[in-house]
């Protein structure tokens, strides 16, 4: 029973993502499921970023199969499982079949959406640890002027990360509008993390501190802060 509902579930999930790519909007889908417009978008939009992050494809970029070779054996598949099929049953439906031209120029749009998904994923790792070291500093009670120094970094972090989410907006057009709500909330985040180092900014000391004055305190953070960065770019 629980594999049965696990698959449905499994099949739901697809339809979902099949039917945003097709512009439905997140209404209709929560029409169609009898839940709200909110419900639907939190139990499935990770479906859908996710499969937009892959590519689009359950092939990996540079695989030696593609999906109109799959599609191509399910036409020998149908057909042989009855003759009186057609050959192509399957792969006629393909816009890559159908549509040459239109297909060239989707699939370069999906090559640049996933282009961006991957610089995006780069960038997601260095705010990661950028908030790493400011919660480091943090709770060590580190210096003011170095406390603003990682969350000016990270101001400018999440600023990148505002820019492509909007970039994403022209390459995925049917997700624009989960595109343009990360951005904003990017620019959110951007805008208080910068606020925050000004303040931190304004409160460190005006006078120069002695020559080694540094605590111990803080010298081990910065070892620990160091330590993060290294790992997060092997």
């Amino acid at each position: 029973m629980s594999r049965a509902c696990s698959h449905r579930a499994t099949v739901v999930e697809c339809a979902v993502v099949a039917e945003r790519e097709e512009g439905t909007t997140w209404s209709q889908v929560a029409a169609a499921a009898g839940i709200s417009k909110q419900a639907a978008h939190e139990r499935w939009t990770s479906d859908v970023n996710a499969w937009a992050a892959s590519g689009r494809s359950l092939y990996t970029r540079g695989s030696s199969h593609s999906t109109l070779e799959a599609a191509r054996r399910l036409d020998r598949v149908y057909a042989d499982h009855d003759p009186r099929h057609p050959q192509d049953a399957v792969s006629s439906g393909l816009d890559a079949v159908r549509f040459p031209g239109a297909a060239a120029a989707e699939a370069a749009r999906r090559e640049r959406a996933t282009d961006l998904h991957t610089r995006l994923n780069v960038l997601n790792k260095q705010v990661s640890t950028a908030y790493k070291e400011w919660s480091l500093l943090d709770d060590a009670g580190a210096r003011p002027e170095a406390r603003a120094e990682v969350l000016t970094r990270l101001a400018a972090l999440l600023e990148e990360v505002a820019a492509l989410y909007e970039e994403l907006t022209g390459a995925e057009p049917e997700l624009a509008d989960e595109h343009r709500d990360n951005a904003e909330q990017a620019r959110r985040n951007s805008a208080s993390r910068r606020e925050h180092a000004e303040l931190l900014a304004g409160a460190a000391p005006t006078e120069a501190a002695p020559a080694g004055a540094a605590s111990d305190a803080d010298r081990g953070v910065a070892e620990k802060a160091s330590a993060i960065g290294r790992e997060a770019h092997r």
